[in-house]
């Protein structure tokens, strides 16, 4: 599914605008990544890639997490153990407001721990950050599309 500016995804009784997309271009692949906001509450949201797809990535930014980049082999973090499934320099297009980074290159790694939970570390020219997240069924989710 792709997502587009201002749709609108309902998880967990709230209600998301979806302000931005983060297309993250890295090895011959694109990932999206949507910023969502509902009030002072943001997520990143991986939307299904294909049509065989049936799980979205729901991260959000944490701070308690200190990492140097680039980051080990294996990270613990709130009880489990994470392992590298993706990294490299990603060139990222920017669709939107998301404020703190700018379309061009962003060093990116993304792990994954037991119990389908990620991990990503992203190194922007002027900033580090982490998000923490996890897997969730299509049936979650629901998408109403911008007007």
């Amino acid at each position: 599914m792709k997502l587009r500016l201002r749709d609108v995804i309902s998880y967990q009784g709230r209600d998301f605008v979806v302000e931005a997309i983060l297309t993250y271009r890295l090895a011959g692949k694109s990932y999206p990544l949507a910023r969502a906001v509902d009030g002072d509450e943001i997520r990143w949201v991986e939307p299904l890639l294909s049509d065989l797809d049936d799980r979205y990535l729901f991260f959000k930014e944490v701070r308690d997490l200190s990492l140097g980049t680039p980051p080990p082999s294996t990270i613990s973090y709130k009880g489990g153990s994470y392992v590298p499934r993706l990294s490299g320099t990603a060139t990222v297009e920017i669709e939107g407001n998301a404020p703190s980074r700018a379309a061009g290159p962003c060093e990116l790694w993304r792990y994954r721990a037991a119990g389908d939970v990620y991990l990503q570390i992203e190194k922007w020219p002027n900033l580090t950050v982490a998000l923490s997240g996890e897997s969730v069924h299509k049936d979650m989710v629901e998408i109403y599309p911008a007007p």
